[in-house]
């Protein structure tokens, strides 16, 4: 199998240093500590299970060279007391043969200064972000002056000398997604008329003084990279032509050994959602390494091997960076290697257990590799006994629940009253650029047929049929039930539900009105897949915008579909009464009545309610009873599988 990827598992040499592979996994924010403290025993854990994995190059977390705001704070790297922990670190990566460089940053106007205690944020001018979603980020910044850029270079150089002393085995320069270094080289948002702004050469000097003060600090024997933005996509921003006179300037300094560009000043083109193809930017990479001699590394919703292999022989890239693909399967190198595709957990693009809990302070997850982020605590133990387990349920969480059940040794039949396993993953697939649910359901089936899993499919399962079985444990899993609020007129034929418009069980006509209840991708994937069919949408919601618990760069892309497609959005606001074709609405806030006319079809968007009957009748009658997913509480994928992944440890 090892023939199929000969460039992917091809060594490449950087500098002085030799990466085993081209797999490498960029730097990233897990969020499993606070950035002026030490790496921890789970950020550990996590990236040396990546290394364990197959990973020829692990770039470890964007690290601030100095506090953001003007506080007298310390980042982790103004301190020499930071070595011993990262050189932790290091080792623990280097154990299975795979190098680690550092990536060095400051997050300049990404930032909140109250969030960070107070003081001011930094940027090359006094120009705030513009966030729509997070307005979080989108404070006014202080415009540095020399002194500032002096200080920043030094703490710069400081820093890459200690990452050195730790046993990293290079660094890179970040300057992409809206970071400091970024910030520089965009004429968005540097307007200084000193030798640091106007023309790209100036506006590249903060970058290139930064290089050279790194180089004099490390010697010439220990990898120094840059990662800059290839295209800005806003008007004003960088280019790509501009990218590529980055790319030769930077490699005329001599101080680089290697280039990675990427795309967006941040929000999805810097993280592409499942609404993207496969490797969207490539071509980014593929221009720059035409007018470089310098290895170029391409990044962007790559999840697959094959994918990587390609890119690679078509001389695109000379290394390819995957960061969620090995969130969500650390150990897909090695399967590759092995000839284990189809074992493979690919990324799904949905963002929800890495962009988004970052995003809410938390550490990072993945929606379908519930163990990302619990290593050690999650491992998968052998059972000490062995036990003849019933999972109720085929949806995500009967399957996960049944996978990690069957890796301890249980043996674990699944009883399904769908003709098909999983069958809310393909009914969600059916939204335009949804399609990404269908690779976890994938994953899942093979899965069951890998482990042995006994599928019962088209079978209502009763209280008496589990009381039959000699049965050591069940697992109640069995979702939701259609759910359509109480009001006058829901039982009007022209009130549906949003599975029923989405499996064709449901004639809908041209004006609709989606009410979204659910809040999260539920409302406005309806209303995507129906302005999608020609038809005229409005969408309710009691937030103050829908999908308000959805990530940014999800938000990002599916507002831009609905309003390009004249979707209307009216938030703060409910349902009364549906009355024929007119729809009785209130404000949320003041409960004013308002009414919209000429409705031929109201879609209403919610998470169901729980189908926990089966374990109501069960409870107390039998020797293990245990409940997960939707039918405990209606909530996402991410829930659903992280409940699985509970309890099939629990058994």
């Amino acid at each position: 199998m090892e023939q199929q990827f000969e460039h992917l598992f091809m060594p490449i040499q950087l500098g002085n240093v030799t990466l085993p592979n081209r797999i490498m996994m960029p730097a990233h924010v897990p969020r499993f500590y606070a950035p002026f403290l030490e790496p921890n025993e789970n950020h550990i854990n996590y990236l040396q299970a990546r290394a364990r994995g197959g990973a020829g190059l692990i770039v470890t977390s964007p690290h601030f060279v100095s506090w953001p705001t003007t506080r007298p704070f310390h980042a982790a790297l103004e301190s020499d007391s930071v070595i011993p922990a990262l050189k932790r670190l290091v080792d623990a990566i280097h154990e299975y043969g795979t190098k680690v460089f550092a990536q060095l940053t400051h997050p300049g106007s990404v930032a909140s200064s109250r969030a960070l205690g107070g003081g001011s944020i930094f940027a090359p001018s006094a120009i705030p972000r513009k966030s729509p979603f997070f307005p979080l980020f989108q404070e006014m910044p202080r415009e540095m002056d020399l002194d500032d850029i002096k200080r920043f270079e030094e703490a710069y150089a400081a820093a890459a000398r200690r990452i050195k002393e730790a046993g990293y085995d290079g660094v890179e320069i970040g300057a992409m997604s809206g970071v400091l270094q970024h910030l520089f080289l965009s004429a968005v948002f540097n307007r200084r008329t000193d030798p640091y702004g106007g023309i790209l050469e100036n506006r590249m000097r903060f970058l290139t003084e930064t290089i050279a003060a790194i180089r004099k600090a490390v010697g010439r024997d220990f990898v120094v990279g840059v990662r800059f933005a290839g295209d800005d996509f806003t008007e004003g921003g960088l280019t790509l032509d501009d990218a590529k006179e980055i790319a030769k300037a930077l490699e005329a300094t001599g101080h680089v050994d290697y280039l990675f560009t990427c795309a967006g000043l941040e929000g999805s083109q810097h993280i592409p959602t499942m609404y993207y193809p496969l490797a969207p930017f490539v071509y980014i990479a593929a221009a720059v390494k035409e007018v470089v001699n310098l290895p170029v590394v391409a990044v962007g919703r790559i999840n697959d091997p094959v994918i990587a292999e390609q890119i690679l022989a078509n001389h695109q890239a000379d290394i390819v960076a995957m960061v969620r693909a090995l969130i969500a399967d650390p150990e897909m190198p090695r399967k590759a290697r092995e000839g284990r595709l189809d074992e493979i957990r690919k990324c799904i693009g949905c963002n929800e257990g890495c962009v988004m809990r970052t995003w809410l302070i938390a550490p990072l997850t993945c929606a379908v590799n519930p163990e990302a982020g619990k290593e050690k605590e999650w491992a998968i133990i052998p059972a000490k006994e062995k036990k003849r387990v019933m999972v109720i349920g085929g949806g995500v969480a009967g399957l996960e629940t049944a996978r990690v059940a069957a890796l301890r040794g249980h043996k674990v039949s699944i009883y399904e009253k769908e003709g098909v396993l999983a069958k809310d993953l393909t009914v969600a697939a059916k939204a335009p650029g949804r399609q990404g649910w269908e690779d976890a359901r994938r994953y899942y089936i093979y899965q069951m047929n890998l482990l042995g899993v006994d599928i019962h499919l088209g079978i209502t399962v009763t209280p008496e049929m589990v009381f039959k079985e000699n049965i050591d444990a069940v697992v109640v899993a069995t979702g939701t039930l259609p759910d359509i609020p109480d009001i006058p007129g829901a039982n009007s034929p022209n009130v549906v539900e949003m599975k029923q418009v989405l499996e064709e069980k449901a004639s809908v006509g041209e004006n609709v009105v989606v009410v979204a209840l659910q809040n999260h991708m539920h409302g406005l994937q309806m209303a995507d897949f129906l302005t999608e069919h020609g038809k005229k949408v409005e969408m309710l919601t009691l937030s103050s915008f829908a999908g308000d618990r959805l990530d940014q760069q999800t938000l990002e892309d599916v507002y831009t579909r609905l309003v390009s497609k004249g979707a209307k959005f009216t938030p703060l606001t409910g349902v009364k009464a549906v009355q024929g074709s007119r729809l009785v609405t209130y404000h949320v806030l003041t409960g004013t009545e308002g009414v919209i006319e000429n409705v031929d079809t109201v879609v209403f968007c919610t998470h169901g309610r729980p189908n926990d009957g089966l374990y109501r009748s069960l409870k107390g009658k039998v020797k293990e009873l245990y409940l997960a997913g939707q039918c405990a509480s209606p909530r996402e994928l991410l829930d659903s599988v992280l409940d699985g992944a509970f309890v099939g440890r629990q058994l």
